[in-house]
């Protein structure tokens, strides 16, 4: 993923670092998701079922994209 994004950035440097710190962004609110909804009493697999809408979400953004001719 590093590769497409610094290819698509035409050789920026900071583009990859940008998708480093995304992904570890990403890592932290899936941790804090899932954190809320074992505090909301929703029980232990709840982090289970937020992954999965976060996935789709995702899914749905990367569809989005190749349909609107974004994607390589």
């Amino acid at each position: 993923m590093i590769t497409r994004v610094t290819d698509h950035a035409h050789g920026v440097p900071l583009a990859a670092g940008a998708n480093v710190s995304a992904s570890n962004i990403g890592n932290a609110l899936g941790a804090w998701l899932g954190g809320l909804a074992i505090s909301a009493g929703l029980g232990y697999t709840a982090p289970l079922y937020v992954g999965a809408g976060i996935v789709l979400l995702g899914l749905a953004v990367m569809t989005y994209a190749a349909v609107r001719g974004h994607a390589p």
